[in-house]
């Protein structure tokens, strides 16, 4: 069902606009940051010549581990211990809880509730390795019960420290239950009256207000008589009657302080297996190396197994027997030496039959790969750049030494410190070296331990400053860490930096030393609420966020949603730029540019500009600052007093303005804006950026929300970002692709939901796109975080986030909270502080009440229900569904072993049978509409059907009021199956073109609820004398009924033209084709299919194959390459979701990004389509682009 077409079919025409040799080419789709210079990594590359151990910081890969912290990474990151590593079960009267389960009692989240059933249950703690001290204990959860059956009850509490011998510490009993009757919240609706059946047409989703099951609280408290350190302790149940236990948290105290049990707190470098039986570990050197001899440092050993070498990772040879002896230490010589890629150790017995535990592995020989740091670029202008170059890092249990020895230069200690990546996370930096497997691939984030990243880590970097670089002073720049930072600099501390979203400028003109090597370091602290892992399986997507949110700003999405997986270290790290600057006596900083309309006049603009002056010298100074916006200058006379710092402005007025407007409204203009103080003619300090003449007004009449740009009301359509990308691994580039896509669908707005994605690269892209940006802070759902614990440390970063952002004409509002309202005194704070930075632009406290609307639905619902859905008459901030990735994506995603059927490598991308998603009913409109799938390729061609119509009608479905609409979401942080437009690849699916189709300024549709066909102009202006014209049409190609009209239609408007007859002649399946001319011209066109029963298409299945005919030109200009394809469908048959997609001649590998005018097209009997597609050369990797075709019952 595929067919390249290039030959004889192609007119190929090169425009060279340079030498093709100079091209700099992308990474591969999914290799992030895709730019090579943008992407300040180390360098990979096999070294021959040391002998060494080659397995330090390799990749290592567990058959098992029995948690998330004790995985096989930890054998080759070069640190040995001998002591048992410290872990945590907990078992109920069942057995023991799976994995996921086990620190849900311990994750400080609410709502992370274990659940059993039962009469006479328990549930247990085992602790080993560090047992802490406790006073006091006590359990939290809740008992759903039968009253009928309510009888005497016991509960009892008891410890031990070996499990077999219990010491009673407590017991409790009574008549009827344990715990407090759970007040009944629809208790105070029982006596009112019900209201009136709702009237008209109705969705099928409604939300359940089923009365709950009586429930009680349980909160048992234990205080110990004295201190006490037990191994065990359990609390055993007997409650006739009794339904469904959930408990969610069970904390210890050491008098008023809580004992962290998560064991990932509890450092240890070991692998400890899950089993008992067989178990491998598997090293990947990187290159095909020499090795002469393994050192295995065992905790408990195997006594019995083999060291197996490979090439492949498919072919195993037997290299060594495992000695078995009782040494803790395994010296394996290898004579004669072997040479391999890989390395596996196959364990077959271990010691005293528990499970294997190995702290270090050592391959001694050569030929892996080392990591190479990056060159530092030269400095350019006032600015030296510290990205890149020899970064150092390390764990700071390893390092004893503080922050003022490791900051000096005869410091030697980090020899063996691995080379970081800055801007980078410190997971970034393991990977980007070779120690870890992609996270994002299959299940390898399981692979990497929890509790080697739990830890404060120190980054070292020397750096060379020019003596003709510096001026007068000398600033040092941090845009960005995570979480919190203390910097020195050649022996020196200089700062601290604190949360997240915040820059750092440190004066260090008296620090630095011109001419020579300078030494900075870096202590950054872990996050102090680190929360604990979780897991998505088949079924379930785990907890949404967690006790992280208590440590915001950080990124709090990284702890793990329905959406995310939990990132190991919570992306902590040197995240963004790191750079000197230098200025004469007087800096130039915090600019802010407003411009103002005399609306409905847009022929002149009014423009403020201002920026703070601070004199360095302890003398007065005169100067002027002066610039110009645009080519309008503007020039003021400033005398500062000495150490002054004071903030001034300039007014200049701009005639016949070229605006800044969303996509479809207007062009985004953007002009340069460039300001220098000046002292005698000698510039002391400038600064550049680009600003928008665009002018944001709001009311909220009625109690909605209405947003206008420079005067017309402005409907926000796209969707919200959760996170750029899972590792922060996202650069200029990767922003700008995202943020065209979303200019290409024609949306108009993204919302940075929670504040998660920081990087000025964002907002630059929404600037040169027309996309605003709905700016939320650090605030989750009350749900799924509590409050930050430092209010001070928030408002400082939410200051320094607005001072940072407000020159950008995408801004249009900021938000407090998702889905709640902020504390009290941060609401006050912001909604005082916002119109003081930055007046004009709206401040709302809730995301998805009050004057806008939201809170989903997620899942996939039948296209009728978008239509009559909640919040219809209000900005709506979430609603979504999932988005199956192609075919070629999900080979990149899920390993070959588990493409299918449905499991959980697929919970684990997010595509969760239960949970908000609730995939469960996209398989089953999947299976209605084309029955049941046989593999992931037919799968996923099927998804296509679902995901194009029900994004299509999520905005469909917005037509009565125009209301903005975000999707939950449009834009993916890793390989996910749900909520998103396009995949971490970049791969647009079939949702992608349904959003661009009806999203379109002027477009012509069907309702489903009411048969009507409709035009609804968004933002098209005043439109006269269009003509809407539908035809239905059966799977033979046959017309059975068509109608046109003629139609007028104003700007943020909804016209229904007629209503749809559906003949008695129609087949099973049948297609409704709309068209709306205007001039003769195609304005908008659709196309539905529609079944008699609703969602069942499995008569296509019928249709014969339709083999279209095809021609492609290709063009290449300068490096961008415009391919053009027609299709003509001859036959008289109907060539359903015909797809195109680019790829490399030579390879057959997919060029991403590309952008198509269109795709998933369906072609009925004699119709001709012509799709362009535009690509840039430096995506090709150096090969002709191909354009490859496929289709439901398209023949190749």
């Amino acid at each position: 069902m595929k067919k390249s077409i290039f030959s004889l079919l192609v007119l190929l025409v090169f425009v060279m606009a340079g030498c093709e040799s100079d091209t700099i080419f992308m990474k591969k789709p999914g290799n992030y940051p895709g730019d090579p210079a943008q992407d300040f990594a180390p360098v990979l590359t096999a070294d021959a010549e040391s002998h060494r151990n080659i397995a330090l910081n390799r990749i290592t890969i567990h058959s098992s581990s029995y948690d998330y912290n004790l995985t096989g990474h930890l054998v080759t990151d070069g640190i040995k211990s001998d002591t048992a590593p410290s872990w945590i079960n907990v078992s109920n009267h069942a057995g023991d809880l799976e994995k996921r389960e086990k620190e849900w009692f311990f994750d400080g989240k609410p709502d992370s509730k274990y659940r059993m059933r039962g009469e006479d249950v328990f549930i247990q703690l085992e602790l080993s390795g560090r047992v802490p001290v406790a006073t006091s204990m006590e359990l939290t959860g809740s008992l759903t019960y039968d009253r009928a059956k309510a009888a005497n009850y016991q509960v009892s509490c008891y410890a031990s420290m070996d499990g077999q011998a219990w010491t009673l510490i407590r017991k409790e009993q009574g008549w009827g239950f344990p715990g407090t009757e759970k007040p009944n919240p629809y208790a105070q609706w029982a006596n009112m009256p019900k209201p009136a059946p709702s009237q008209g047409p109705q969705p099928s989703f409604t939300f359940s207000f089923t009365p709950p099951a009586p429930e009680r609280d349980i909160r048992l408290s234990y205080q110990f008589n004295e201190p006490v350190q037990y191994r065990f302790y359990k609390v055993a149940f007997h409650v006739p009657g009794a339904g469904q236990w959930a408990f969610s948290d069970w904390n210890f105290y050491r008098k008023s302080e809580l004992v962290t049990i998560t064991p990932s707190i509890d450092f240890t470098s070991a692998w400890m297996s899950a089993g008992t039986g067989n178990e491998w570990l598997m090293v990947d050197f990187g290159a095909s190396s020499d090795l002469d001899s393994v050192i295995l440092y065992w905790i408990n050993k195997a006594v019995a197994g083999t060291l197996e070498i490979s090439d492949d990772n498919i072919n195993w040879k037997v290299a060594a027997q495992l000695p078995g002896t009782e040494n803790s230490v395994d010296t394996i010589v290898l004579d004669p030496p072997v040479r391999s890629r890989y390395l596996k150790v196959n364990m077959e017995a271990p010691a005293n039959g528990e499970r294997y535990i190995l702290s270090e592995l050592e391959a001694y020989g050569t030929g892996a790969l080392r990591a190479v740091p990056k060159p530092r670029e030269l400095p350019k202008g006032n600015r030296l750049t510290l990205n890149g170059g020899d970064w150092r890092l390390q764990r700071m249990s390893l390092v004893p030494e503080k922050g003022f020895v490791i900051s000096r230069k005869e410091y030697t200690g980090t020899e063996t410190w691995p080379v970081a990546t800055v801007p980078g996370t410190v997971l970034s930096s393991y990977l980007n070296i070779g120690a870890l497997p992609d996270p994002n691939f299959g299940d390898n984030q399981l692979q990497i331990s929890e509790s080697f990243f739990r830890s404060n880590f120190c980054y070292r970097t020397e750096f060379f400053v020019p003596v003709d670089f510096k001026q007068e002073e000398l600033f040092l720049h941090f845009d960005g860490i995570n979480w919190v930072a203390v910097v020195y600099l050649n022996g020196i501390r200089i700062g601290r930096i604190s949360g997240a979203f915040t820059r750092a400028k440190f004066n260090v003109t008296k620090e630095i030393i011109p001419g020579a090597s300078n030494v900075l370091a870096v202590v950054l602290a872990d996050n102090r609420n680190y929360g604990a892992v979780k897991e998505q399986n088949a079924v379930s997507p785990d907890q949404n966020g967690g006790i992280l949110g208590a440590d915001n700003p950080t990124f709090h999405a990284s702890i793990g949603w329905d959406w995310i997986p939990t990132i190991r270290g919570r992306n902590m790290g040197i995240w963004n730029d790191v750079f000197l600057t230098t200025t004469g006596p007087v800096s130039v900083e915090d600019p802010f540019v407003q411009t103002f309309l005399p609306l409905p006049d847009t022929t002149q603009a009014a423009i403020s500009i201002e920026a703070t002056l601070t004199n360095h010298r302890d003398e007065f100074i005169l100067g002027n600052l002066e610039g110009s916006y645009g080519d309008v200058p503007f020039k003021l006379e400033v005398g500062l007093e000495a150490g002054e710092i004071r903030t001034v402005s300039a007014e200049i007025s701009l005639d016949n303005p070229k605006l800044w407007w969303p996509k479809g409204y207007g062009a985004p203009n953007l002009y340069p804006v460039h300001m220098a103080f000046n002292i005698d003619g000698t510039v002391s300090d400038s600064l550049s950026f680009l600003s928008g003449v665009r002018q944001v007004d709001f009311d909220e009449n009625n109690g909605i929300l209405s947003l206008y740009i420079n005067g017309r009301r402005f409907i926000g359509r796209g969707g919200n970002w959760g996170f750029s990308e899972s590792n922060l691994n996202y650069r200029g580039r990767e922003y700008d692709i995202a943020v065209a896509y979303h200019a290409d669908m024609n949306f108009t707005m993204i919302r940075n939901w929670v504040g998660q994605t920081g990087d000025d690269e964002f907002y630059e892209a929404c600037d040169r796109y027309g996309i605003m940006v709905w700016q939320d802070f650090w605030l989750a759902n009350p749900w799924d975080g509590p409050d930050p614990a430092n209010t001070r440390m928030f408002m400082q970063n939410a200051n320094d986030l607005v001072r940072r952002i407000r020159n950008h004409p995408c801004i249009a509002l900021y938000v407090g909270r998702n889905e709640g309202f902020p504390p009290k005194e941060l609401d006050n704070a912001l909604r005082e502080m916002i119109p003081q930075l930055h007046p004009g632009i709206h401040y709302i406290s809730h995301s998805s009440a009050g004057v806008v609307s939201g809170g989903g639905p997620y899942r996939a619902l039948p296209v009728r229900d978008y239509y009559l859905l909640y919040g219809k008459d209000r900005m709506h901030s979430e609603r979504g569904m999932p988005n199956v990735m192609n075919y070629e994506s999900i080979l990149q995603t899920i390993p070959q072993e588990h493409l299918w059927p449905h499991n959980d490598m697929w919970g684990l991308h997010d595509f969760c049978l239960e949970g908000a998603q609730g995939a469960a009913s996209f398989m089953e409109m999947v299976e209605k509409a084309f029955g049941p799938a046989e593999n992931a390729e037919q799968f996923s061609q099927y998804a296509q059907w679902i995901n194009y119509d029900g994004y299509r009608g999520i905005f469909e479905g917005r037509s009565e009021f125009r209301r903005g609409m975000l999707l939950w979401m449009s834009h993916p942080a890793w390989p996910s199956m749900v909520w998103q437009t396009y995949d971490y690849f970049f791969d647009p699916t079939a949702a992608y073109f349904g959003c661009k189709k009806a999203s379109e300024p002027l477009h012509i549709q069907w309702n489903p609820v009411y048969q009507t066909i409709e035009v609804v102009n968004l933002h098209a202006g005043a439109r006269e004398g269009l003509r809407a014209h539908a035809q239905i049409i059966n799977t033979d190609g046959s017309v059975q009924w068509e109608k046109d009209t003629l139609v007028n239609s104003q700007e943020d408007s909804t016209v229904k033209c007629f209503r749809l007859e559906f003949p008695q002649t129609l087949s099973d399946v049948h297609f409704i084709k709309l068209t709306l001319y205007g001039n003769d011209r195609i304005l908008s066109e659709n196309f539905y299919w529609r079944g008699l029963e609703e969602g069942n298409l499995k008569a296509l299945h019928n249709l014969a194959k339709v083999k279209l005919r095809t021609i492609t030109k290709y063009k290449k200009v300068g490096d961008q390459w415009k391919l053009t394809t027609t299709l003509v469908n001859s036959s008289e048959t109907p060539c359903l979701m015909v797809r195109l997609k680019v790829t490399g001649k030579k390879s057959g590998e997919r060029i991403l990004p590309v952008f198509f005018s269109d795709n998933y097209v369906s072609l009925m009997p004699g119709e001709t389509r012509t799709i362009t597609m535009s690509l840039k050369q430096q995506d090709t990797r150096g090969e002709k682009p191909c354009v490859v075709i496929s289709g439901f019952n398209y023949e190749e």
